[in-house]
C-alpha cells in the first residue's frame, strides 16, 4: 500500500478539457444560483471555461457540481447537466463519435480516445453475452466528490446513444458508484431504465444489436481533421495506467472460446504487433500482462452470478479446461473458484 501511496503522490493530477463544462453557467443561473460564487469555490476563472480546449483540474470539475447542487438546492443538478448535454458540447471527442459511421466505431472512437478528454478515468465497454455495459469511473482516489460527474456523465454518454437510436432510446439498466439519493425517481425518468445504487462502477446496459445502428451526422472527412489533434492529446495526457486500461478494454471484448492475440488487438489501434508490444514494454506491462489483468476482472464479474456454470465461465476466457481456469483464478485469489463462490453472496452479476 506504501507503494500505491507513492505513486499517486508522484502522478500529475488529472485534468478534463473545460469542453465538458460547457453550459455550465447557464444552467445554475436557470436553477438561480451565483455562478460567480460557485467558480470561485470550485476555484474555477470564468475565463476558464472561454474555450473547449482550457483545461481544467478533474477535482475543480467535480466540486464544481457538488458545489452547484448544493448552492442552488437541486440535488439532481448533475443528471439534469447530462440530460441536455449534446454530444457535439464535448468538442473534439463529440464531433469524433457523432461523425462516425456506426453506433460501434462511435463508442470504439470515444475510448481510443478519451484520455485527450480526460485523465486518470476509464471509459470501456464490457461484454455479458448479447449484453454489453458502458462503464465510467474516475481512477484518481484522492478525488472523492463524485457523484455529480458521475451522473453528469452518464448522461452524456446517452445521448450519444440517443443521436444514434433516437431520444426514446433507454438502457436496460443504469449502476452507479454512490449510494442511493432521495430523488432516485429523477433517475428513473431521464435514463427510462431501472436504476441501482451502490455498485462497483457506474455503467449502464444495453443490447448488442444497438451497436449496428448508424450514426445520422456520419462524415469521414471532419473525422479525419479532428483525429491529429485527439492524437496528439491522447500522447501527452496518456499515463501507462490509461494506456493499458485502453488495451485490457479492448482484450474484454474479445476474450471469447480462445484469448485473443496481440496481433487481433493491434489491429483494433491501427498499428502492427510489434509496435503495440514496444508500447506496453515501455509502459512496464505485457500483452499477457493485460490478458491476465482482462481475465480475473470478468471472472469476478462472472462469478457474481451462481447461475452460470464455472465450464462457461472458463470458455468465456479463453481456457480449453475447467482445472486451466481453476489453477489461473487460485493464483489470482488464493482460492478455487468453487471456494470463492461458496464465501460471496451473488450480487446480480454486478459490475
Amino acid at each position: 500500500m506504501a507503494n500505491a501511496s507513492v505513486q499517486e503522490s508522484i502522478l500529475p493530477p488529472p485534468v478534463v478539457l473545460a469542453s465538458a463544462a460547457t453550459g455550465v453557467v447557464e444552467l445554475i443561473e436557470q436553477n438561480h444560483g451565483d455562478p460567480d460564487s460557485i467558480l470561485g469555490n470550485a476555484s474555477i476563472h470564468p475565463d476558464d471555461l472561454s474555450s473547449p480546449y482550457n483545461e481544467l483540474l478533474l477535482s475543480d470539475f467535480c466540486t464544481l457540481f457538488d458545489e452547484a447542487a448544493k448552492q442552488t438546492g437541486n440535488d439532481n443538478f448533475g443528471l439534469q447537466f447530462g440530460e441536455g448535454f449534446k454530444p457535439r458540447h464535448f468538442g473534439a471527442l463529440g464531433y469524433a463519435a457523432i461523425s462516425s459511421p456506426t453506433l460501434a466505431a462511435a463508442l470504439r472512437n470515444v475510448e481510443m480516445y478519451f484520455p485527450a478528454q480526460q485523465s486518470q478515468s476509464s471509459f470501456g465497454l464490457i461484454r455479458d453475452a448479447d449484453i454489453f455495459w458502458l462503464s465510467y469511473r474516475i481512477f484518481d482516489p484522492r478525488i472523492e466528490n463524485r457523484r455529480q460527474d458521475a451522473e453528469l456523465s452518464l448522461g452524456m454518454f446517452l445521448n450519444i446513444f440517443r443521436h444514434a437510436l433516437g431520444p426514446q432510446w433507454s438502457p436496460l439498466e443504469v449502476r452507479f458508484e454512490h449510494d442511493a439519493t432521495d430523488s432516485a425517481y429523477g433517475h428513473e425518468k431521464v435514463f427510462g431504465a431501472p436504476i441501482r445504487f451502490g455498485r462497483r462502477t457506474n455503467a449502464f446496459a444495453f443490447r448488442r444489436s444497438d451497436l449496428d445502428a448508424r450514426m445520422p451526422s456520419q462524415d469521414p472527412y471532419l473525422f479525419s481533421v479532428i483525429e491529429p489533434f485527439l492524437k496528439s492529446r491522447c500522447e501527452i495526457q496518456q499515463n501507462p495506467e490509461d494506456f493499458a486500461t485502453t488495451v485490457r478494454n479492448q482484450i474484454k471484448l474479445h476474450l471469447g472460446d480462445v484469448k485473443p492475440t496481440i496481433a487481433e488487438i493491434a489491429r483494433i489501434f491501427g498499428v502492427s504487433d510489434q509496435s503495440l508490444h514496444n508500447r506496453l514494454r515501455a509502459h512496464g506491462v505485457t500483452f499477457q500482462d493485460l490478458v491476465n489483468a482482462a481475465r480475473k476482472e470478468l471472472a469476478l464479474h462472472y462469478l457474481d452470478d451462481h447461475s452460470v456454470p464455472l465450464t462457461d465461465i472458463a470458455d468465456s476466457l479463453g481456457y480449453s479446461e475447467l482445472s486451466a481456469f481453476s489453477r489461473a483464478f487460485r493464483g489470482w485469489t488464493g482460492m478455487s473458484p468453487q471456494r470463492f463462490r461458496r464465501t460471496t453472496p451473488s450480487s446480480l452479476t454486478d459490475v
